[in-house]
Order: structure tokens, then C-alpha cells, then sequence
């Protein structure tokens, strides 16, 4: 059906996401139909997916900008994506279950800690191209010795140091 690897993969776990939230929905419909959890296991599972199925799309489009074909900038939106994401559930989750001790910030701050030096890197840190470091380095095979140009007389060999 799909040729593209990397398609397949998404697919299988776009499948595994609806036949494990089926598996706990019926689990809990059936044993604790008062205490709905399977709606968290929903929320959780498909924000992976969500996060799967963006950085496929961003990998796969032909467009041009910055954000599509540097790997750096690519992964960094990737990760704020996930960031945002699952701190709003997480806030979500603090205010349903314990109104009261607010603590989802924590995981917002620890982890926007480490999700700043990311987008630094990606967005400000100088990178050659690989186009100039490519052309930095000669390649390995011999040059072409360049015509002569005629009327010229031929140079004198050098003598070798001893």
C-alpha cells in the first residue's frame, strides 16, 4: 500500500493508538464504568501520535521555508509541539483531579528549561552550510593539469633538497 517506510511506521501506530484506547475503553466501561479513565489514556496516547504525524508532515512536504528543510529548526518545532501539548494536558489533569496543588508548572518550567537552549540552537546558533564546507575541502582525486598556454616557454625543474 505505502511504499515510504517512515508512512507504514505512522500507520502502524495510528492502529495500535485506536485498538489501545478501544482495549481501554472496554476494560474500563466493563470494571469501573463509574471512573472514567480511559479518556487520559486517549488524551496521552494521541498526543504521541499528534506529534508523530507532525513531524512526518514536516519531513514529507515540498515546500521551501526554513522551518521544512533544516533538520534543527524541524526538530525543535517537533519538540514544542510535544511541549505545549502535554503541559496543557498535564494542566488539564492538575485542575480535574487535584484543584487544589497546582504542580503541572513544574514540568512546564523543568522541561521549558530544557527546550530553550534547543530553540537556540536551532534558530540562532551559526552553522556553516553544507554547501561551504563542502566546497571547503578539495576532494581527493588528482586535478586536471590546466593547458598551456602557447608561445610559452617550459619552466625550469627545481632541484631536489638533499
Amino acid at each position: 500500500m505505502f511504499k515510504d517506510l517512515s508512512m507504514r511506521i505512522f500507520l502502524a501506530h495510528l492502529v495500535a493508538f485506536v485498538a489501545g484506547t478501544l482495549i481501554c475503553a472496554a476494560v474500563n466501561l466493563w470494571l469501573t464504568p463509574g471512573t472514567l479513565w480511559f479518556p487520559w489514556v486517549l488524551m496521552g496516547w494521541g498526543i504521541a501520535v499528534a506529534t508523530h504525524d507532525l513531524a512526518l508532515l514536516l519531513r514529507q512536504t515540498r515546500r521551501r521555508e526554513r522551518i521544512f528543510i533544516d533538520k534543527c529548526a524541524r526538530s525543535f518545532t517537533v519538540h514544542l509541539f510535544a511541549y505545549v501539548a502535554v503541559v496543557l494536558l498535564l494542566f488539564l489533569v492538575n485542575l480535574v483531579v487535584t484543584p487544589k496543588a497546582w504542580w503541572f508548572y513544574w514540568v512546564a518550567l523543568g522541561w521549558g528549561a530544557g527546550l530553550i537552549p534547543h530553540g537556540w540552537s536551532a534558530f540562532f546558533r551559526r552553522r556553516p552550510p553544507a554547501s561551504a564546507s563542502q566546497e571547503a575541502t578539495p576532494p581527493a582525486t588528482s586535478k586536471p593539469s590546466a593547458p598551456k598556454p602557447s608561445g610559452s616557454a617550459p619552466r625550469p625543474k627545481r632541484a631536489k633538497p638533499s
